[in-house]
Formats: C-alpha cells, sequence, structure tokens
C-alpha cells in the first residue's frame, strides 16, 4: 500500500461515527470530489461484489445438463433458449397443458 492510500485510511477513520443510508452513493461522491479516490475505489469494489455466487453456480450448472457430450455443437441462442424456457418451467411460468397443444399443432403441420 501506498503512503497516500494508507494516509486516506488513517483520515477516514480518524472521523466521528456516521450512518449513510446509500454507500455506494456516499463512496461515489468521495470519488468523484477526489476526497480519499483509493480508499473511494476500494470501497466501491467492496460493496459491489455479489453477496453470493449461487446464481452463477447454479446457471453453470443447469447449463452442463443442457450441453452434454452429445450436445456439443449446438448454436449459442439454441442454448440460450432452452436454459430461459428450463428456467421458465421450474417458476411454473410455463403453462404444461398449453405447451403439448402448441407442440400437438406444430407436429400436424
Amino acid at each position: 500500500a501506498t503512503h497516500a492510500a494508507i494516509d486516506q485510511l488513517e483520515s477516514y477513520l480518524a472521523q466521528d461515527s456516521f450512518s449513510v443510508d446509500d454507500p455506494l452513493a456516499y463512496w461515489n461522491q468521495k470519488r468523484s470530489d477526489g476526497v480519499w479516490p483509493e480508499l473511494a475505489q476500494m470501497a466501491l469494489d467492496y460493496l459491489t461484489i455479489p453477496a453470493t455466487s449461487v446464481d452463477v453456480e447454479r446457471a453453470f450448472s443447469f447449463g452442463r445438463q443442457t450441453i452434454s457430450l452429445y450436445r456439443h455443437s449446438l448454436r449459442s441462442e439454441t442454448i440460450r433458449a432452452s436454459i430461459v424456457f428450463g428456467d421458465r418451467c421450474k417458476q411454473g411460468l410455463v403453462n404444461d397443458d398449453e405447451l403439448v397443444e402448441w407442440i400437438r399443432e406444430k407436429a400436424s403441420r
């Protein structure tokens, strides 16, 4: 850490305690004002880290089920549509009866 960065932290910590409703806005303001620029950037870097990686892990897990050893040549649009459709089915947003009827109509054409 540079001496300037340590001075910024010491200056911040020397303040009296206070409450902030929107920490991102607070640190963005400090960065744009040039007050504690390195400290503000570090705070913004940490505050914008997702709290959990569960959604990302779930997406990759579901994607692995979609793109198997035998279906690795699917187009990216097909893979995306399959993953989105599967997710909507899991959320109960797809009416199974309507889907079956639609497939039957398509097959009879």
